[in-house]
C-alpha cells in the first residue's frame, strides 16, 4: 500500500512538472501566435487601410505588373491588436483583365486578411479560416460574417 502512495505522488509531481514545462515553452514553429488573447484589439477606420502597401504586396505575391488594374471588394475592415495591424480587404483583378495561367494560379492563394507586425511589411496570410489568421476578438468586432471562438 505504501508503494502505491509513493508512485501516486511521483506520477502527480511528474504530471505537474510536464504541464509547467509545456506552458513555459515557446510556441512551436508555424504556430499562429498572432491570436494572443492578451492583446487588446481596436477597430480602426477602413478609410485608413494602406491600399498602396497592400497592392505592392499583392503584386509581389502574384507577379502582376504595375499596369494591371486591380479592384477592391467589400467588406473592408482595419484594426490593431498589441501593435500589430490587420486589414480585411480583398484585391482582385479588374473586370476584363486577361491573366496568364501562372498569374491565375498565384491568385488562388490570396486571402482577404493582411498582417503588418511592428516595423514590418504587409503580408497576405494566405488561404485559411479568418479565425486562424487574425485574433478572434478582432474578427468578431469586424462583423465580416464569421464568428470566432
Amino acid at each position: 500500500m505504501r508503494l502505491h502512495t509513493i508512485l501516486g505522488t511521483v506520477l502527480t509531481t511528474a504530471a505537474a512538472a510536464l504541464l509547467a514545462l509545456a506552458v513555459a515553452l515557446p510556441a512551436p514553429a508555424g504556430a499562429n501566435v498572432t491570436r494572443s488573447v492578451a492583446a487588446k484589439c481596436h477597430v480602426l477606420s477602413a478609410a485608413k487601410i494602406p491600399f498602396a502597401a497592400l497592392e505592392a504586396s499583392y503584386r509581389k505575391l502574384t507577379g502582376l505588373p504595375a499596369n494591371t488594374r486591380l479592384s477592391k471588394t467589400q467588406p473592408q475592415r482595419y484594426g490593431e491588436c498589441g501593435g500589430t495591424h490587420y486589414a480585411f480587404a480583398l484585391l482582385v483583378v479588374a473586370t476584363g483583365v486577361k491573366l496568364t495561367y501562372r498569374q491565375q494560379v498565384a491568385q488562388q492563394d490570396h486571402s482577404p486578411v493582411w498582417v503588418q507586425k511592428p516595423g514590418g511589411q504587409w503580408v497576405d496570410e494566405g488561404i485559411d479560416e479568418p479565425c486562424n489568421l487574425a485574433p478572434a476578438s478582432l474578427i468578431n468586432l469586424w462583423k465580416v460574417g464569421v464568428t470566432c471562438r
